[in-house]
């Protein structure tokens, strides 16, 4: 049978659009063989822990489905009209992936689906109810379903349509099949989970839903989609259901590959050599060194260590091959012969290649006995620049560690790009470090389009790994909702998505005036920061621990802020449009007591009509709040201001 596939959402361009009956009737065999052809050549081979299939959403209508009604209806006016089948071995996380669309049916419309195993609804007479399968495979033995399903990533999805009963979700994993449930939740009811906790859901209120006959297949962007830093399980569930999925490794973890532990007495000579001593490593070093990647003996070694892992944890695909988080390297001369001899761009010695002769060894060895295994690193700090000399193991994923908000100013631009493109040129595969912090800064850090604009650029370049260090202010409303949709598929509109947000956070009459919020801080990180002289082209990420970013603020800037924020809180009507507007004021009051306090005490620039006191009453409030955040699972900020590591921020 033909199927007619219509690309919804293609490279640089992603609107969605359906074929009619008649369009379908009129299209021919080997009109179809053709897209089809077109589509196949657009599937970029890339090297991964699971090969990934291009970031394209795709409806798929099929002759099946003509003179048929145009959708199948799941609740009738409060009353449940289909049922969920789950499989009869059902895992624990499809079970409550089915729990999980049951549960928000019910909350949207009243009515309670009943879920059942495969073999119980076997037994049921009733041929009439309507069936959503949930992690069945229905392409078995269906040639003209069996493509969609080998293109599948294990993150993607497959939403089937047979006949006018039966609805098919599924992936080849768990994880597929959780985010297809998600999916079917967002685009058929219309739910979204805007922040963390009950209050960010948004659940729109329908006495039936009809779920449209277009098939639907899906694939992420992004390999792996990650926002690091969250605190507490309303945070990661939130994640979660914005279809975060961790996949990769390639944290700092040499001190595990060769532990001091073991190796300190019996081989010293794996250890650095620095100002001419062997430096061996205390417990509280542990990340403070670099080993001797010349040293006999240490590539069998963290073989052996590295096989030991993979014998422990047989279903791990990833092993962090990441240098410690410090610029100790050995000064022996066996290693200074494999080095470049220059700077990389961050200023710093370049060792990259050093460090590639060894892990090139360590991998291509671990492979033997373990062939599907991959390898993350860390492109950070001396390792920032590619190799000169030697190549980067087919199996190896660097993470090139940045902070992409510096994008902002041209120059930096190209620079950054030209090592992206190295990189990309160097290796089968890419993954992206970036820090969009929220916690330590005093105001919120607002960039949403320039996000999308590096984002968009990565994909281009096969960085196909993302992982972002953010420690979230929620305060920043979108922002990090923005950044798990963009790393599913950064061709989304960003303008579309904002307007979703704000409408469904806060209502519609009250949503124009968060949008200028957020608009004005949005001006101020990407115009008037990069401007200043706290702004600077030094390091991998922006001086965070600087607080002289509040130089540039003004009384203006706060007063106007809270005068946006009041006015979304006067202007919500729901109780949870109310309760997000809320939060979304609670977590300025932040922002405003540190601006006010700096503006007043660092900067002396006080207010004629206010005195000393005020000043230091919203100074004291700042740590008051930071107090009482801590209690709080949506407001609580992840990085605390201990006078040891923030001492500029205790004014």
């Amino acid at each position: 049978m033909v199927v007619i596939c219509t690309i919804l959402q293609v490279v640089t361009k992603r609107n969605s659009r359906s074929i009619g009956k008649k369009n379908l009737r009129q299209i021919t065999g080997s009109i179809v063989s053709s897209v089809a052809l077109i589509i196949i050549s657009h599937l970029p081979v890339v090297a991964a822990a699971s090969q990934v299939a291009p970031p394209i959403h795709i409806q798929i209508n099929t002759p099946d489905h003509i003179g048929l009604p145009t959708s199948i209806r799941i609740v009738n006016n409060g009353l449940a009209t289909a049922i969920i089948i789950l499989p009869d071995d059902v895992s624990n996380q499809l079970e409550l992936s089915a729990k999980i669309l049951q549960s928000y049916i019910e909350k949207s419309s009243g009515a309670r689906l009943p879920i059942r195993l495969k073999h119980l609804n076997n037994l049921q007479p009733n041929n009439k109810k309507v069936k959503i399968w949930i992690g069945f495979n229905p392409t078995t033995g269906k040639s003209k379903r069996r493509a969609d399903w080998e293109q599948l990533d294990d993150d993607g999805f497959l939403i089937l349509f047979h006949g006018n009963y039966d609805i098919f979700i599924c992936g080849k994993t768990n994880w597929g099949t959780k985010f297809g449930v998600y999916h079917f939740l967002e685009t058929y009811l219309g739910v979204r989970w805007l922040l963390p906790g009950p209050d960010g859901e948004y659940v729109p209120k329908l006495e039936t839903v009809d779920v449209p006959k277009e098939d639907i297949w899906e694939n992420p962007s992004f390999i792996q989609r990650r926002i690091g830093g969250l605190r507490g399980k309303w945070q990661t569930e939130w994640a979660y259901y914005n279809r975060m999925h961790k996949r990769a490794k390639y944290g700092h973890n040499l001190y595990n590959v060769i532990p001091p532990a073991i190796y300190s007495e019996s081989h010293p000579e794996f250890f650095p050599l620095v100002n001419g001593k062997r430096l061996i490593p205390t417990e509280d070093e542990r990340n403070k060194w670099q080993p001797c990647f010349t040293a006999s003996g240490i590539v069998e070694a963290a073989v052996k260590n590295i096989c030991r892992y993979f014998k422990m944890h047989p279903d791990e695909i990833f092993f962090s091959l990441g240098a410690n988080h410090t610029t100790k390297w050995c000064e022996c001369d066996k290693c200074r012969l494999l080095d470049s001899g220059g700077k990389n761009y961050l200023g710093l010695e370049d060792y990259s290649d050093r460090y590639f002769t060894w892990a090139n060894q360590v991998v291509e060895r671990v492979l033997k006995k373990y062939p599907d295994k991959w390898f993350g690193a860390l492109a950070h700090a001396n390792l920032a620049e590619p190799p000169k000399t030697v190549s980067v193991h087919p199996r190896i994923i660097p993470f090139i560690t940045y902070e992409r908000l510096k994008w902002v100013r041209e120059d930096i631009e190209e620079e950054g790009k030209k090592v992206t493109e190295a990189w990309a040129n160097k290796c089968s595969v890419v993954g992206w470090y970036d820090y969009i912090y929220g916690t330590p800064y005093c105001l919120p850090r607002i960039y949403f389009h320039q996000m999308a604009k590096y984002y968009r650029y990565g994909h281009s370049k096969n960085v196909k790994y993302m992982a972002v260090e953010a420690f979230p202010n929620w305060g920043e409303g979108p922002k990090y909702y923005l950044s798990l949709r963009l790393q599913w598929d950064p061709y989304l509109n960003v303008d579309q998505l904002l307007t979703e947000w704000y409408e469904a956070a806060v209502g519609k009459e009250a949503a124009p005036y968060l949008a200028v919020y957020y608009k004005k801080w949005e001006r101020f990180w990407t115009e008037r920061i990069p401007k200043s002289d706290w702004y600077t082209k030094k390091g991998a990420y922006l001086p965070f621990k600087n607080p002289h970013y509040l130089d540039i603020v003004t009384y203006d800037d706060i007063s106007e802020s809270r005068r946006l924020l009041e006015t979304v809180l006067n202007k919500a009507v729901s109780k949870e449009q109310v309760a997000r507007a809320t939060i979304l004021l609670r977590a300025f009051e932040y922002y405003e007591a540190s601006a006010i306090s700096y503006l007043g005490i660092v900067l002396k620039k006080k207010l004629p009509d206010k005195s000393d006191e005020y000043y230091k009453a919203m100074n004291r409030k700042r740590y008051e709040l930071i107090e009482e955040f801590r209690r709080d699972p949506i407001l609580i900020h992840p990085i605390a201001f201990d006078e040891k590591n923030f001492p500029e921020y205790r004014w």
